[in-house]
C-alpha cells in the first residue's frame, strides 16, 4: 500500500546567475512496513483551474530541471519513519532573469495485489507523489492586475471568483477576505483560492467560504446565487492593494 507524504508542498526559491542553491525535501513513510521510493526531476504545467499536469519528456521552454542535481535516485525510508532527500539547483552564470520551474516525482517500487476473485493473477501497484519548484532568476517578480470579478462555472458549479492577469516576470499569489451577500440574502465571507498567477498568464481565482474553525477556504455546502456584492481588499503579492466593492454577476 502506497502511504507516503512529503514536506514542503511545493518551493518558490529565488537565486542568481552562478549561484547553487541547496535544499531538503521530506519523505515520510506513513506505513507499518518498510519502503523504497524512486525520485527523478520533471516539468509541470498549469491547467485553467489550477491542476497540475506532470511532463517527463523533453524539456519545457520554462523548464531548469537540468540544473537540478538529486543525491540519489532511489532511497528508503523506515517504518512511520521520515527521511531527508537532500538536491541542489545550479543557476548558469548567462542565466537570464525571469522565472523556471521543475518538479520532484517520488514514486514507490512497484507492488503486486492479487486482484479479487481471482487466485493466480497479479497486477502491479505504484503510488506516486509531486511536487512542483518555482525558480525566481535576478530581479524576477510579479505584477498582478486586477481585471474583473465574475460568476464562473468551475468544475460543474457556477462560483464567484476573481481574475488577475500578471504582466510581470515571476509568478504571484492574491491574499485577502472580501464580504458577499447573494441574491437570496446568504452572507458570507470568503477568501480567495491559493493559486499561481503564472507570468503572463490570466487567471480566475475562485472566492470560497471561510472555514471559521481553520480561516481557510474550503468548498461551499451550498450554492451563492447571484448577483452577489462583494466588499473587501486583496492583497496581490508584489502589487498593491486593490479596494473591492461591486456587484458580481
Amino acid at each position: 500500500m502506497f502511504d507516503a507524504a512529503v514536506s514542503p508542498p511545493r518551493y518558490e526559491l529565488a537565486g542568481k546567475p552562478g549561484e547553487v542553491l541547496r535544499q531538503v525535501l521530506y519523505v515520510s513513510n506513513g506505513s507499518a512496513e518498510p519502503a523504497r521510493y524512486t525520485v527523478k526531476t520533471a516539468d509541470w504545467q498549469l491547467g485553467t483551474y489550477g491542476v497540475v499536469s506532470y511532463l517527463e519528456g523533453p524539456p519545457q521552454t520554462d523548464s531548469c530541471r537540468s540544473w537540478v542535481r538529486i543525491e540519489r535516485r532511489e532511497i528508503s525510508v523506515e517504518p512511520r519513519g521520515t527521511r531527508a532527500f537532500r538536491f541542489e539547483v545550479h543557476i548558469p552564470k548567462d542565466a537570464k532573469p525571469g522565472e523556471c520551474r521543475f518538479a520532484f516525482l517520488i514514486s514507490s517500487q512497484a507492488g503486486t495485489t492479487v486482484k479479487p476473485g481471482t487466485q493466480n493473477l497479479s497486477v502491479p501497484i505504484v503510488g506516486r507523489l509531486g511536487v512542483v519548484a518555482y525558480l525566481a532568476i535576478g530581479d524576477a517578480k510579479p505584477d498582478l492586475r486586477f481585471a474583473e470579478a465574475s460568476f464562473k462555472k468551475i468544475e460543474g458549479k457556477t462560483v464567484p471568483t476573481v481574475t488577475f492577469y500578471n504582466q510581470g516576470t515571476a509568478h504571484g499569489r492574491v491574499f485577502g477576505v472580501l464580504e458577499g451577500k447573494d441574491a437570496t440574502g446568504k452572507k458570507v465571507e470568503l477568501v480567495v483560492e491559493d493559486g499561481a498567477v503564472l507570468p503572463k498568464v490570466r487567471r480566475s481565482l475562485r472566492l470560497m467560504p471561510v472555514d471559521f474553525s481553520t480561516g481557510e477556504g474550503r468548498a461551499p455546502t451550498f450554492e451563492l446565487t447571484p448577483p452577489m456584492h462583494v466588499r473587501g481588499k486583496l492583497e496581490p503579492r508584489g502589487s498593491e492593494r486593490i479596494e473591492i466593492d461591486q456587484v458580481i454577476r
